[in-house]
């Protein structure tokens, strides 16, 4: 049994509307950050154990609180070692030299181009130095996703296999050690699923847009929160070039082709039943694969290619879709045995790491089960279900939906009025000194930007 505080959202035992996900923002702008939490602490909950999410706020318990209450901060990061996620690193910094217990970092990529070169430096060297070496002064080693970071740390003067592991994502261990994938099919009626990123080259979305028209059973999964508030409430995605969906009018819209999924177990379920998935979103994919569903993954930047490269995802990249070919004819060039081959080995070294952090797991002595205590857990809860576009909602639904959203949005307006006047409060208290030296210390403790 462990009590485990870890960096995250919302826990996988909570159960929160699309209205209270929109408002809240719990899946810090990208719902893919779910599944690769759900990978963690599947592996780390063992028989008895308590979980509590910090919910994306480094100061919802002081550390003399978690050092007291819990046995380790688990801090699952995505691409976290980039520039415009250095005020987080600085709080986690801060935060983690006040601690007492284990602090891991189960995971960490950088985000860089597929070119980059790190002789010449990233302008978040200095905060992400200064964050590794707080964390191995309390715990063994940290995880990376790739090889591409490890020689990002290599270049900020950590060892490897000392100070940092590859381990790839946790996602893909959501199951263990096993991956089958079917065959894929493109039979006429064939379930193909896609996923879409606007950050990606415009041949990109142009292919995904015409494999999309080619398909006759095809499904859009969204995954960030825009996706969200125009599939539930209606509202027109704020993108003015191509992509598969901006707005109620749009064919896959009328037609109920959009899905979103705010809890891991109702996205897997729907993606177990597709015959094939195609896209630029890395967790879209990887949803499939460990649901059994093969996939083709569009590679865009350095920190998909290195996991794409790690795990054996079967992967293209732009310029392999210059000539338009089928999804059939991509699919042809590909081998979806090659990431069975490879997960035993994959999975056996994520094991090593946690066993180096000294970190209780339900993997101990060989042991796979099938059904987790997470799991087990898990079963308690109602999770929603995956949330279909409003256009194929009744009167009634449309009604619930706003009820959820709007009754969400004055929670959050009341606290935030509720912040104002505490701020406006403490202005009008003191003398200018004091006023002067407390916010210093704000500032120095990283609770104001």
């Amino acid at each position: 049994m462990s009590r485990i505080y870890f960096r995250g959202g919302m826990s996988p035992l909570d159960n929160l509307s699309p209205g209270s996900v929109l408002n809240s923002n719990v899946i810090g702008s990208n719902v893919g950050n779910f599944l690769y939490l759900h990978g963690v602490l599947r592996a780390l909950t063992t028989e008895g154990s308590v979980l509590e999410a910090n919910y994306y706020d480094v100061n919802k318990l002081k550390p003399e609180e978690v050092n007291e209450r819990f046995d380790c901060f688990i801090i699952p990061l995505a691409d976290g070692f980039r520039e415009n996620f250095e005020p987080e690193l600085k709080k986690l910094t801060k935060f983690v030299e006040q601690l007492n217990i284990p602090c891991v970092v189960t995971g960490v990529g950088v985000k860089a181009p597929l070119d980059v070169d790190f002789s010449q430096g990233l302008p978040c060297d200095n905060t992400v130095r200064k964050f590794v070496k707080a964390v191995l002064k309390k715990s063994s080693c940290i995880g990376v996703r790739g090889e591409l970071t490890g020689k990002y740390l290599e270049h900020l003067g950590f060892k490897k296999d000392e100070d940092y592991m590859v381990i790839g994502c946790p996602s893909m261990y959501s199951f263990g050690s096993k991956i089958e994938l079917k065959e894929p099919n493109f039979a006429p009626g064939a379930k193909i699923c896609f996923n879409s990123n606007p950050n990606s080259p415009e041949i990109v979305k142009q292919y995904i847009q015409k494999a999309i028209d080619e398909c006759d059973n095809p499904y859009f999964v969204g995954q960030v929160v825009r996706e969200l508030r125009c599939i539930y409430m209606g509202a027109p995605y704020e993108r003015k070039q191509i992509y598969p969906f901006h707005q109620v009018t749009d064919p896959l819209y009328k037609e109920g082709r959009l899905r979103f999924f705010v809890n891991v177990p109702t996205w897997l379920e729907f993606m177990r039943d597709a015959d094939f998935a195609f896209g630029s979103r890395l967790h879209g994919n990887i949803s499939a694969t460990i649901a059994g569903t093969p996939s083709i993954l569009v590679v865009k930047d350095a920190r998909t290619k290195e996991l794409a490269d790690y795990h054996h995802l079967n992967c293209v990249e732009a310029r392999d879709l210059k000539d338009m070919p089928t999804l059939e004819a991509l699919a042809e060039k590909q081998d979806f045995g090659q990431i069975a081959r490879y997960q035993k080995q994959n999975f056996e070294r994520f094991v090593s790491f946690l066993d180096k952090n000294v970190l209780d797991h339900i993997y101990k002595d060989g042991q796979e089960p099938e059904v987790s205590p997470l799991e087990k857990m898990m079963e308690k809860v109602a999770h929603v279900p995956g949330v279909v576009p409003l256009s194929v909602c009744t009167t009634e639904e449309i009604a619930e939906r706003n009820i959820d959203y709007f009754a969400q949005l004055d929670k959050k307006i009341k606290r935030m009025g509720q912040q104002q006047r505490e701020s406006a409060n403490f202005m009008k208290s003191g003398s200018r000194m004091d006023k002067v030296k407390k916010i210093v210390k704000l500032i120095r403790d990283n609770e104001l930007e």
